[in-house]
């Protein structure tokens, strides 16, 4: 198997992972709206919990719903972060079937920023929460592989050129 098919094979996985968990998430918020006694097997103590991240306002859109603006925006745009996490993972999914240098150089600056948003969030579990969310660290180190991986991609096909 050559490289390429390795590296594309390897981003797909990580995809795979990355959706799986998102859908997870989702699962976990939209079960959480519906029932507030549900108790999701990523609820492992009082100080490892994910529900009480997901029930937050941080739980819908990073948090950016209430924090960049003064009024709350509309609810249609108002999405659980784990709904954007899998529409993300599915597009990186899709997107890497093709080599192209525009898309290898869009997905390594998208990369990069959910990359500065998982240390955002991180931050946020860490001194905001005082938590440590099971379901959202395996999102980060899963966020941190693809990273490498698209950079790994990124070197391999253009830099040693």
């Amino acid at each position: 198997m050559n490289r390429a098919r390795t590296t594309s094979t390897r981003l797909r996985w990580i995809c795979a992972f990355g959706l799986a968990i998102s859908l997870y998430s989702l699962y976990v918020k939209l079960k959480l709206g519906k029932d507030e006694n549900y108790k999701p097997i990523c609820d492992v103590a009082d100080y490892v919990s994910c529900s009480l991240v997901f029930k937050s306002n941080y739980g819908d859109n990073f948090g950016f719903n209430t924090k960049l603006f003064y009024e709350q925006i509309p609810k249609n745009l108002n999405q659980p972060n784990g709904a954007i996490g899998c529409v993300f993972y599915l597009l990186y999914f899709l997107s890497s079937f093709f080599e192209h240098r525009w898309l290898c150089v869009a997905q390594l600056i998208i990369c990069s920023f959910t990359l500065i948003l998982c240390f955002y969030l991180g931050f946020l579990l860490v001194f905001v929460f005082y938590n440590c969310c099971v379901v959202c660290v395996t999102i980060y180190i899963i966020q941190t592989w693809l990273f490498l991986e698209v950079f790994r991609r990124y070197k391999r096909l253009y830099m040693n050129k």
